[in-house]
């Protein structure tokens, strides 16, 4: 009996002293906000671009295995798709071939016209002054891809001489 009387003493500290202690709810985790996946900009048939400066053209005669990538002021890289994966124009990414649409065939580079004013090559790019930004603006163009206008940083002029933005005194500006 006196064992019994024990064991309940304990059993009664021990709920007595268990409704002391506030309930824990559990707090819920939130989930992170999904980033949104930018929307590729289809050039052509051939080419995509997911952000500005940056384009890619599907290289059709591998199969699509593989893509060139031309970014402003570097030179142009052929890069290939992880084993099984093509390169798709309208995701502007690798993806499963089952889901590729991959061109039959990409034209010909387009022939550059002469066009009036100074320019600079560097890395298979052409670059240009706008004519009334006071150098401010220029473009960049390849022989595949149309001309793209681009802005200096603030408080610098784009130089000819560099093909770069540089500083207005070390700048030859033309208009």
């Amino acid at each position: 009996m006196h064992q019994l009387s024990i064991v309940l003493c304990v059993a009664v500290v021990a709920i007595a002293s268990a409704s002391y202690y506030p309930q824990q709810h559990p707090v819920p985790t939130p989930r992170p906000t999904p980033r949104p996946t930018p929307r590729p900009t289809i050039i052509d048939e051939c080419t995509c671009s997911l952000e500005k400066g940056t384009y890619c053209t599907a290289v059709p005669s591998d199969g699509c295995r593989s893509f060139t990538e031309r970014t402003a002021f570097l030179p142009a890289k052929t890069k290939r798709c992880p084993y099984g994966l093509q390169f798709d124009v309208q995701v502007c990414d690798c993806v499963s071939p089952r889901d590729t649409v991959c061109p039959r065939y990409c034209p010909a580079p387009h022939v550059q016209h002469a066009v009036a004013g100074r320019s600079c090559s560097q890395n298979g790019n052409t670059y240009r002054q706008i004519p009334g930004t006071h150098c401010h603006k220029f473009t960049q163009e390849t022989a595949t891809l149309p001309p793209q206008v681009h802005s200096c940083p603030y408080g610098l002029k784009f130089d000819l001489k560099t093909c770069v933005c540089n500083y207005p005194k070390d700048t030859i500006c033309y208009n």
